[in-house]
């Protein structure tokens, strides 16, 4: 388990590994491009190899590319489905090209349309962005909060997509995303009860990153609102009950304010500490 936090590319990605490591981070999370829409800044076999170089001079393990905010796979509009997985595919690609090692998004919202059919052609956005990728960046399905009608915001509705997609896709768990949703993973009842239900759905095996975030929201909130870890209604030992289980790396999507504390609080839960 290595802990970092999501890094700004101000200047470009190659600024991005010294960013994370003057945080404190192990490993790091960003975007490669706009997240509210733009053409991608081409990453040039010199960006490359320069992103490599920088991540090995800052001791950055791995890092991540979250997939931009407008992505959205169960729109009614065909024109939008189709642009959602043209920009999701080429995330994987870009990926690949400085060796990120996943790529997560957010499934999108369906709005109005039957859940049933906006599960469908959720999973078949998912698959026209797999089909023929040879890359090594690999994709990751976040799941949602639950606000409005969005889609995958329980591990029912992710283990329905990933079936009906045909891929064996992996997913990243996002701790605010799950108690908005209902999953109690404060208490250690309510945590094993939400263990329980992974394993009988995508499996625990498959969580392969996890968002550490505290919630600003009651649990069952159904809103998407993060919190420094131990601010919010999670708090530290809900921290501690996941670092228990999955031996995944923790990514802080937290405020620049306090994401230097949000790291370190992660770093002691690790090892079984007070903050």
């Amino acid at each position: 388990m290595k802990v970092g936090c999501h890094v700004s590319i101000a200047g470009g990605i190659v600024n991005a590994p010294q960013r994370a490591a003057e945080l404190g981070c192990e490993v790091f999370q960003m975007f490669t491009r706009s997240p509210q829409g733009g053409k991608a800044p081409e990453i040039t076999t010199e960006i490359s190899k320069q992103f490599k170089e920088e991540m090995k001079k800052w001791g950055q393990d791995n890092c991540y590319i979250h997939a931009p905010y407008y992505i959205n796979f169960a729109s009614s509009s065909k024109a939008i489905r189709s642009a959602s997985a043209r920009v999701v595919r080429e995330e994987l690609e870009r990926g690949s090209l400085i060796n990120a090692k996943y790529v997560m998004f957010h499934p999108g919202s369906a709005k109005e349309m039957d859940r049933k059919e906006a599960l469908k052609i959720t999973a078949e956005g998912m698959a026209k962005v797999m089909n023929g990728y040879d890359g090594s960046t690999e994709l990751l399905l976040e799941i949602s909060a639950g606000a409005g009608n969005v889609m995958g915001d329980t591990f029912e509705e992710l283990a329905e997509i990933i079936k009906l997609s045909g891929y064996d896709l992996g997913i990243c768990l996002d701790s605010a995303h799950i108690f908005a949703s209902g999953y109690d993973i404060k208490s250690k009842e309510g945590f094993q009860k939400t263990v329980e239900i992974i394993k009988k759905t995508v499996g625990l095996e498959k969580i392969q990153l996890i968002h550490a975030n505290d919630s600003k929201i009651e649990l069952g909130g159904r809103k998407d609102r993060h919190d420094h870890i131990g601010d919010g209604k999670i708090g530290e030992s809900g921290f501690a009950n996941l670092v228990v289980v999955f031996n995944c790396d923790f990514i802080a999507e937290t405020k620049d304010d306090k994401v230097r504390e949000d790291i370190k609080v992660l770093k002691n839960t690790r090892f079984g500490k007070k903050a």
